[in-house]
């Protein structure tokens, strides 16, 4: 049996070995596509928009807040007669039963809204990634490749294979753009190491 797995194991990564003609970082390529910036700045400006919308409801909530504070002093009025403590008391009820609905609606809309980011932000990741798959196989078809597996999700892939800079290329995305921020990335990330280091 164990020598069946080695067998088989051993056909496997053979199979895979000769699949995989080269990689591609697809972090990479999401990251430094064209409309990235663009959708990252739609999110944003809706999330404003929600943002808004909230601060709207909000208000209106504290304004009800007030009524029904003011309406539960005012039936609290020793001064009051029967008649009118009914009546304040009345209204208090009806102020909290309109304040307990603008919180149920202020809950509502921030789920509601919070979906619709996620939808939009899934939705342009879609035509992004859409756009990085008609890329990478022209690039593959271009260059007599069967195969470009994406070096994100595996456990390891030769940099050799890589040929993200010839799909950005293709995306019109100047490599150094990527080369520069993982420069960046890299200084970053050694600095604040150093800082750790001196805790």
């Amino acid at each position: 049996m164990k020598k069946l797995l080695v067998i088989l194991a051993m056909v496997c990564a053979t199979i895979v070995s000769n699949a995989v003609e080269a990689t591609v970082d697809m972090a990479d390529l999401v990251r430094f596509h064209p409309s990235r910036d663009r959708d990252r700045e739609l999110i944003r400006n809706t999330e404003k928009d929600y943002q808004a919308k909230l601060d709207r409801e909000r208000d209106r909530f504290d304004e009800l807040r007030k009524a029904y504070e003011d309406a539960v002093k005012e039936a609290r009025n020793p001064a009051l007669g029967e008649k009118a403590r009914r009546e304040a008391e009345e209204k208090a009820l009806k102020c909290r039963d309109q304040l307990a609905e603008a919180d149920s609606k202020i809950r509502e809309s921030m789920r509601s809204y919070q979906k619709e980011l996620q939808d939009l932000d899934g939705r342009l990741l879609h035509q992004i990634t859409k756009s990085i798959r008609e890329k990478v196989t022209e690039y593959a078809k271009e260059n007599g490749l069967k195969a470009i597996l994406d070096s994100t999700a595996m456990p390891y892939a030769d940099p050799s294979l890589d040929v993200t800079d010839g799909v950005l290329r293709k995306l019109g995305v100047d490599p150094k753009v990527r080369h520069d921020a993982k420069a960046k990335d890299a200084a970053e990330e050694k600095k604040e190491r150093e800082a750790q280091s001196k805790k």
